[in-house]
């Protein structure tokens, strides 16, 4: 999907002498980023740092007791104690073993201090304990899931580049594969026999691993933020100055009897909030090359601000 906009020439300015010519405001210019692909990525990094919050507050996957590299207070050994000789060893074993039965039987009489009713209590509350922590594991489980799904729709928009006919393909083969389902179901009752098998993948995160992920996300749009500053193209009434870079020339290209072609080649960037991104095609009659500039956020404001700065009146053809 491409629009084509022709700039008014010289030539079509003098042959109307009778109408009145609109004055064109000199100080007027527009700048255009060239940015990569990072903004699409916003979807997935927003829905990071919600799972992030609800996996802190709801989730059970909290690792902060155990961090790495310790080992549990019970299992450390004093290095500095003197190794047991056998005889020691031997002596110490008879006495643990003599001792055993006072232990047991010490271990089990009941605490006088202790309320009636204390272990079935007991029981009530680690069964309690048990049930919480099975549903906090279901919360990080649903979590991951739907972290994986928005993660999954970000990587398809960045590896696939969706046109219009193949959006209206795959949307109605989607469409055709679940009504093939549903009336599967209806005849054969196969989905809760689906629905056991997937119940056996149990994807899980905490809440570190979804504001890693978030907190990637933002240096990486630090760091295309930084690039866009030095790579864009600056559009005036008079002339195209093209930067490419800190240290790179810059070319500058006359805006008379200049085209550009404005191209939706993704659908799914296009309709994307806060990012509806497209190609333009800068083409002059003195120059071989096009200047090409991708990823240009919120692309249709941009091309009515070239319509009003270049001073175009043509109809734009399709």
């Amino acid at each position: 999907m491409s629009d084509e906009h022709p700039t008014v020439s010289a030539d079509s300015a003098s042959s109307s002498d009778s109408e009145p010519q609109r004055p064109v405001k000199r100080d007027r210019t527009i700048i255009i980023r060239m940015w990569p692909k990072t903004p699409v990525l916003y979807p997935m990094a927003l829905v990071a740092l919600i799972c992030c919050l609800v996996a802190h507050f709801a989730g059970s996957s909290d690792l902060s007791d155990y961090p790495f590299g310790e080992k549990p207070a019970a299992a450390e050994v004093d290095a500095s104690a003197p190794e047991p000789t056998p005889a020691e060893a031997g002596d110490e074993g008879a006495q643990v073993t003599l001792g055993q039965p006072e232990v047991l039987a010490a271990q089990a009489q009941p605490d006088p201090a202790a309320p009636e009713g204390d272990p079935a209590s007991t029981t009530e509350g680690a069964a309690g304990s048990s049930s919480e922590e099975l549903e906090k594991k279901r919360v990080d489980r649903t979590l991951a899931v739907i972290f994986l799904i928005a993660l999954f729709v970000s990587l398809f928009a960045i590896c696939v580049d969706l046109d219009v006919r193949w959006a209206i393909i795959y949307t109605s083969a989607i469409v055709i594969a679940c009504l093939l389902l549903w009336i599967l179901d209806i005849t054969m009752g196969f989905m809760p026999k689906l629905l056991g098998v997937l119940d056996v993948i149990t994807p899980m995160a905490n809440a570190q691993f979804y504001l890693g992920v978030f907190l990637v996300w933002l240096v990486l749009m630090a760091m295309s933020f930084m690039v866009t500053r030095f790579h864009y193209v600056k559009v005036e009434p008079k002339e195209v100055v093209v930067f490419g870079g800190m240290l790179e020339r810059q070319q500058r290209y006359d805006t008379m009897r200049m085209r550009y072609t404005k191209e939706i080649h993704d659908v799914m960037e296009y309709y994307l909030p806060f990012v509806r991104s497209g190609r333009l095609i800068f083409s002059f009659p003195e120059q071989s090359e096009a200047v090409i500039i991708d990823n240009v956020i919120n692309i249709k404001k941009v091309a009515k601000r070239l319509d009003e700065i270049v001073g175009s009146t043509q109809p734009h053809s399709h």
